[in-house]
């Protein structure tokens, strides 16, 4: 990846109350294979239903579907590494509470997909869309073009690692 030209951040987790993870994720990764751009795809957390996610991520990418070879797929990255990671990318695609707290505050562009963040207050950067590789592909290229949001402070409040401390404390 070079991280000087435009590339998209994949987190896709599982739904632990939906039985179709493994077929979202083989919709996702043949859209954004299809889109055919620079991509970090981070493996999926450890909660139930991520065997299947992975699962989906092996037999594409070894059975040979996968056609773009602009698409890394990482287990995990240092905390500021990470955060760098986050400011670079043109998008953030998936369903990672990443894209919604610090990507608020970053400005970082989203599409989040499907129900795992349903209820979890949003920044204006976010844009919610089903499971339907038309409609991924058609809000990725709206919040490309789109660029950078101005910062949201929905999940700042000054003081609050103070607060926590003094709350600990007592």
């Amino acid at each position: 990846i070079d991280l000087a030209k435009p590339f998209i951040i994949v987190m896709y987790h599982p739904v632990t109350s939906e039985k179709n993870n493994r077929r979202h994720a083989e919709i996702l990764l043949k859209t954004v294979d299809d889109f055919n751009m620079q991509a970090i795809w981070f493996w999926p957390n450890n909660d139930a239903g991520s065997s299947e996610i992975a699962k989906a991520i092996r037999v594409y990418r070894e059975s040979g579907q996968l056609k773009n070879n602009k698409i890394r797929f990482i287990t995990d990255v240092l905390p500021d590494d990470f955060i760098a990671l986050l400011k670079k990318a043109s998008v953030l695609v998936g369903n990672s509470s990443a894209g919604i707290k610090e990507c608020s505050y970053l400005g970082v562009p989203v599409v989040n997909i499907g129900s795992r963040q349903t209820n979890r207050l949003r920044g204006p950067n976010v844009m919610d869309v089903d499971y339907n590789s038309q409609a991924v592909k058609k809000a990725i290229h709206r919040q490309i073009a789109h660029g950078s949001y101005p910062a949201s402070l929905i999940y700042y409040k000054p003081q609050t690692s103070r607060k926590i401390v003094d709350i600990l404390s007592r």
